[in-house]
């Protein structure tokens, strides 16, 4: 049976989500009044979504009814790894506050990401594809406005050839991101290594597998201590997004 101090993590979670569904529900069909609370909205609504998976998938929740609970933190983790990245996208696109040239030079560099991700996708599954052509002119139509942006203009001459290549979302390393969201350097760089071990089938996800009980979808110590790792890791995520998503949009909400 799980801990008292698990129960309550979980509890805790699944209030938390509860609310944050209701404040999503609150800005549904809301006209956005910058395009940084319509990428807040939008990704408010994929950290709901993928929090209510990785939830159900936890053992000992109310999301879901189960013949059993299955303890799986590697795949948990999996999850929490994902949920991290979304709430550093929610943070910089929506939250953070920069200057209008930054914002556009963030998101430019979110579209030319996006638009060379399909490039390399369609390349692989259909080099003869008409999209690609499509694709291509877009690339090439962000990179000019890229070239035209003040605060792209700022950044070294390296620094504009590196990004133009579409390769990175973010011009920043995402732990400084993660920082300046709230996640203290040492937690991210620890708990982003040990999330992402999980990502891949590395020898380091299952070569303990079997270890005090781990890994064999029944509970443990071991299974129990990193599920609870991963549902505070997240819930602490959600806490942040929610009150942010609330200063953003409260006003609005009222008028």
């Amino acid at each position: 049976m799980p801990s008292e101090e698990y129960k309550t993590n979980v509890s805790a979670f699944e209030t938390t989500l509860k609310e944050c569904f209701s404040l999503s529900q609150q800005c549904a069909g809301m006209s956005a009044p910058t395009s940084a609370h319509f990428y807040a909205s939008v990704l408010f609504t994929t950290l709901c979504s993928r929090s209510a998976s990785f939830v159900i998938l936890a053992p000992g929740t109310s999301f879901s009814i189960k013949a059993f609970d299955h303890w799986d933190y590697a795949s948990l983790a999996v999850m929490a790894r994902s949920i991290l990245e979304i709430r550093i996208a929610f943070f910089y696109i929506g939250v953070q506050e920069c200057t209008p040239a930054e914002w556009n030079c963030r998101w430019n560099l979110f579209n030319l990401h996006d638009c060379m991700s399909r490039i390399h996708l369609f390349e692989k599954i259909d080099p003869l594809s008409k999209d690609l052509l499509g694709f291509k002119t877009q690339a090439d139509e962000i990179q000019d406005r890229l070239k035209k942006n003040e605060f792209f203009l700022s950044l070294s001459e390296s620094e504009q050839r590196r990004l133009l290549h579409g390769q990175h979302a973010y011009p920043v390393p995402l732990e400084k991101i993660a920082e300046q969201a709230g996640v203290e350097l040492t937690t991210f760089r620890l708990l982003y290594k040990f999330l992402s071990s999980h990502v891949h089938g590395l020898p380091i996800s299952f070569y303990r597998a079997g270890d005090d009980g781990r890994g064999r979808g029944v509970h443990c110590e071991v299974e129990e201590n990193y599920s609870s790792l991963c549902v505070s890791f997240v819930h602490a995520l959600l806490v942040a997004s929610r009150d942010e998503m609330r200063k953003l949009f409260e006003p609005h909400i009222i008028g």
